[in-house]
């Protein structure tokens, strides 16, 4: 709470200030990272620099992490697009130029210039329905990309994906990985771990 009021105190002393320019209404604050603030107006996103100059236009693509503001980390803040009623997740630079295309349905923010990830993979075609339609197969994998959007390491999959369900945003995959050090995973199945380095 403390630096929520110290980050609002910055903000009125910048907007009160000649050179900066005026950002009014705005209906939430996060902090700043990497030298950037997000600030969210009617439900778009931008960001702010520390003086003040937005830097990215508001949008209504920027994702926020569950119950966080949205962050640049490793110089990326995650975006989101919707498609057949089914969100997808990418990757946007400082220029809020696209850099990692939204085809992740889970994402996290980078760290260490890491992201974890969960990408469905079209698997097989099982037969055809009544109407003649492949009935296809779908799975998805848990994955560790680089900024540059390459695979760094398997952690797990392939699992079953029920495609209707995504599509009804029912038992969505979830990330069952995190960080324990610059270059190790630890990774939950069942009620096991295991450690993954990072190569």
């Amino acid at each position: 709470m403390r630096a929520l009021r110290l980050t609002l105190i910055f903000l009125c002393c910048l907007i009160g200030s000649g050179s900066a320019q005026h950002l009014e209404n705005i209906d939430e604050i996060g902090n700043f990272s990497e030298g950037l603030l997000a600030i969210n107006k009617n439900n778009s996103w931008g960001f702010i620099d520390v003086n003040g100059t937005l830097v990215v236009d508001f949008r209504t693509d920027i994702a926020a992490p569950h119950g966080h503001s949205p962050i640049y980390s490793n110089g990326l803040c995650l975006i989101k697009e919707i498609r057949e009623n089914i969100w997808y997740y990418g990757y946007i630079n400082t220029k809020g130029d696209l850099v990692i295309p939204a085809e992740y349905i889970v994402a996290t923010a980078f760290e260490n210039d890491y992201a974890r990830v969960i990408k469905p993979y079209k698997t097989e075609v099982i037969g055809t329905n009544m109407l003649g339609k492949d009935i296809v197969s779908y799975s998805y994998h848990e994955l560790l990309i680089t900024t540059t959007n390459k695979m760094a390491l398997h952690i797990s999959g392939p699992h079953n994906l029920w495609y209707y369900k995504l599509k009804l945003q029912q038992d969505l995959p979830m990330i069952h990985s995190t960080f324990i050090s610059p270059h190790l995973i630890a990774v939950k199945e069942a009620d096991r771990w295991k450690i993954l380095k990072i190569e």
